[in-house]
């Protein structure tokens, strides 16, 4: 019972951020998994719920980092953009689908700070990278959204 608990408590936050990460619903489910199974296996017991939390978003990232350097994931090939391809994922939203279009630095910064509201500092802890990384690359990333969703815009 307290394994289905903690899974509806931490589901569509762990499934998002390697949506977010890997950009293709496939991947994520496979990180999805992996990530609850080392939770269940560790049998850790956390003090709070923050640091749980913590835990599964710092596991989540290391998964989606450790499937971009597998060797197949580096020899993968393009569709060709005329190929139509159906998709009916539900975090394909608007503004969505604009973050999944910035490379995967950026991704995961711009998740945790507006889609789970994490504070620049906690991000920094997370992530394991300085302050001043976190709000350069979340300036960043802002700064790329804006110019991919100014095409866009122009375009139509």
């Amino acid at each position: 019972m307290e394994i289905e608990n903690k899974i509806n408590q931490y589901s569509d936050m762990v499934y998002r951020i390697a949506y977010s990460m890997t950009k293709r619903k496939c991947d994520a489910e496979d990180i999805y998994q992996n990530v609850f199974l080392k939770f269940f296996k560790a049998c850790e017991t956390f003090d709070n719920s923050e640091y749980e939390k913590r835990w599964l978003i710092r596991v989540t990232v290391n998964e989606c980092n450790m499937l971009f350097r597998r060797s197949f994931f580096k020899k993968e090939v393009e569709l060709d953009e005329n190929v139509c391809v159906p998709c009916n994922d539900e975090y394909d939203n608007s503004v969505f689908s604009y973050v999944k279009q910035l490379p995967s630095k950026y991704r995961i910064v711009i998740y945790l700070h507006y889609y789970e509201g994490y504070k620049v500092e906690e991000i920094s802890l997370i992530l394991k990278c300085s302050v001043g990384t976190v709000k350069s690359q979340l300036s960043r990333a802002r700064n790329m959204l804006k110019d991919i969703m100014k095409e866009d815009f122009d375009e139509k």
